[in-house]
């Protein structure tokens, strides 16, 4: 983040830390889901620096940083990634892709897939390594073209989740300016500021997680987070 000259910038909503001191947020008790914004690889880089943050910790409740699990589709390094001759390597880490997400996994605790269709199986996984540390899940389907561009949340994934779980969106401002995805293949990252809004925790025992997996539930589910996240990324002041 200081080699590529970004700026950080956490805003937590108001209404955090009274919803927080109700759940008891701190005690460690609840399964925590962050549910960030996803326009620009660049979130990956800039969500250590968030959740580690003195504000963010003081408004979980948290006295040091916590380790995160979190989803991650394999081969995010490929983009950055160049041969020597018959090597290939990431510009991160300066070794291969697939190495590159095997440290994912066995060092920092991630979980990756191949794809999309990968869900069935990661899924479970991810839920499985809640048990010990909060979660990170990027629900959009892919990043954005455009600034003011956000993709729909699989909806497939409100299925899976269990409903003592306490989720809490996160949206990225400033992020797609960073590092655009156009063209195909973009490797200039900007210098800038980046704005981390977060959004009160919300249970997942209420009626946004039913018992009842049918389609339409699954839908407003992710209907109903997909308008937090436009609300916090569109309107700076939505929070205020």
């Amino acid at each position: 983040v200081q080699i590529f000259g970004i700026q950080m910038q956490v805003r937590i909503d108001p209404m955090f830390h009274l919803v927080a001191r109700d759940l008891d947020l701190g005690s460690g008790r609840h399964k925590v889901l962050i549910l960030p914004t996803h326009q620009s690889m660049v979130e990956h880089l800039v969500s250590f620096c968030v959740f580690q943050s003195p504000e963010f910790l003081e408004a979980m409740g948290w006295g040091k940083p916590v380790p995160f699990v979190t989803l991650a589709r394999s081969g995010l390094t490929r983009v950055t990634s160049f041969k020597i001759g018959s090597k290939e390597m990431s510009l991160f880490g300066g070794v291969h892709p697939d190495t590159f997400d095997r440290m994912f996994e066995v060092v920092d605790g991630y979980v990756t897939r191949e794809s999309l269709d990968g869900q069935v199986h990661s899924i479970p996984r991810m839920l499985d390594a809640m048990e010990t540390r909060p979660g990170i899940i990027y629900p959009m389907g892919t990043t954005a073209s455009f600034d003011v561009q956000l993709f729909p949340l699989q909806h497939a994934l409100f299925a899976k989740l269990p409903q003592d779980i306490v989720i809490v969106p996160v949206a990225f401002r400033g992020s797609h300016s960073i590092w655009p995805k156009c063209p195909r293949g973009n490797l200039d990252i900007n210098p800038g500021v980046i704005e981390a809004v977060v959004s009160p925790p919300m249970l997942g025992e209420t009626t946004l997680l039913p018992k009842r997996g049918s389609l339409r539930i699954q839908a407003e589910a992710a209907a109903f987070f997909q308008a937090v996240h436009i609300a916090t990324l569109l309107d700076p002041g939505a929070s205020e």
